[in-house]
């Protein structure tokens, strides 16, 4: 009876530990309303009309729209949500004539979270220093009826 004792312990012991059931992540897909906007440690006005929309598909295009009346911009993005904090490139269209902007975003219940730089290595923390080239945003995600 010992023996069967000690035996059933050590599968026990060896037992490799139940998974933890995965976290669900919402993504970043879907669209976000701009709430407040800072860049270089100063904080931005949003666009005209107060709104500045943006749109993150599936397959990698971004939309954003500033506003009511203005022509929405299209652009497209990456990520790479295995990093810590998870990374995003942001990437103009070529008429724009500029880099790449890479950057780290998280995302917290309904609310998104972007930190990139306008030029030079990625950001490693969420925020925009004054003189800093990066710029911080807080967006809501807009809910589907």
């Amino acid at each position: 009876m010992y023996a069967s004792a000690l035996v059933g312990l050590v599968v026990l012991v060896a037992a490799p530990a139940p998974k933890e059931a995965p976290k669900k992540d919402p993504g970043i897909v879907g669209e976000w309303i701009a709430e407040k906007m800072v860049a270089g440690g100063m904080e931005m006005p949003l666009p005209p009309g107060g709104t500045a929309t943006f749109i993150f598909a599936a397959d990698g295009k971004l939309i954003v729209k500033e506003g009511p009346k203005e022509k929405p911009d299209e652009a497209s993005y990456t990520v790479d949500t295995k990093k810590s904090p998870a990374e995003i490139d942001l990437i103009p269209p070529a008429k724009e004539k500029m880099g790449n902007m890479p950057g780290i975003f998280k995302i917290e219940g309904d609310t998104l979270t972007l930190c990139f730089t306008f030029m030079g290595e990625r950001p490693k923390t969420f925020e925009s220093p004054a003189g800093a080239t990066t710029m911080l945003m807080t967006l809501k995600r807009v809910k589907k009826d």
